[in-house]
């Protein structure tokens, strides 16, 4: 497969996601297979996804461990994995509110987890945390389950802090840093 290709598969993929992970989840849970065929015919990308798109979409989803097929009562649904949020994480953070409030993020993993430390402080620069110090980071939007979220997905969330602060002695810092970026 031409690389071209695979990059429009991907991109595919993440916007599939992106459009599932964006219906609150009090609206719906998992999703009906049927359901999830019917609403990805519709799809604005393409001018029409036949059966054999959608089923290999569904396989190279859940190959990729995006999605898993569960069976709830006698019917398959469609779940997103925590890996589907992280993939699109910096989407999520753009649409996250900003209020008067710091985020902070603070860490020490050890070296030996230094392949999910690395990925951890991706994840975290991806949803818009500016580091203010050696191992602190500040963020004014409201992610702190997503922060959680990665910690957990890379397996270091004994090692990180995240704090919530309406107010600090260096709070005009942090602007000028936030401005910044």
């Amino acid at each position: 497969m031409k690389k071209e290709t695979k990059k429009r598969i991907k991109s595919f993929s993440l916007d599939v996601i992106d459009f599932f992970l964006g219906i609150p989840e009090s609206v719906i849970y998992a999703f009906d297979r049927k359901e999830f065929y019917r609403i990805l015919r519709g799809n604005p990308h393409e001018n029409v996804l036949t059966c054999v798109n959608i089923a290999q979409l569904i396989s190279n989803l859940k190959r990729s461990g995006y999605i898993e097929i569960d069976k709830i009562g006698g019917q398959e649904s469609v779940r997103f994995t925590d890996k589907a949020k992280l993939a699109i994480v910096d989407r999520i953070a753009e649409r996250s509110a900003v209020d008067n409030r710091n985020r902070f993020v603070s860490f020490d993993i050890p070296e030996r987890l230094r392949q999910s430390r690395d990925q951890f402080r991706r994840t975290i620069k991806r949803l818009g945390f500016v580091q203010i110090q050696k191992s602190l980071w500040v963020c004014d939007k409201n992610i702190g389950n997503l922060v959680e979220l990665a910690a957990k997905e890379y397996g270091v969330e004994d090692y990180v802090v995240y704090i919530v602060s309406e107010k600090t002695n260096i709070d005009s810092t942090i602007s000028k840093i936030l401005l910044e970026k």
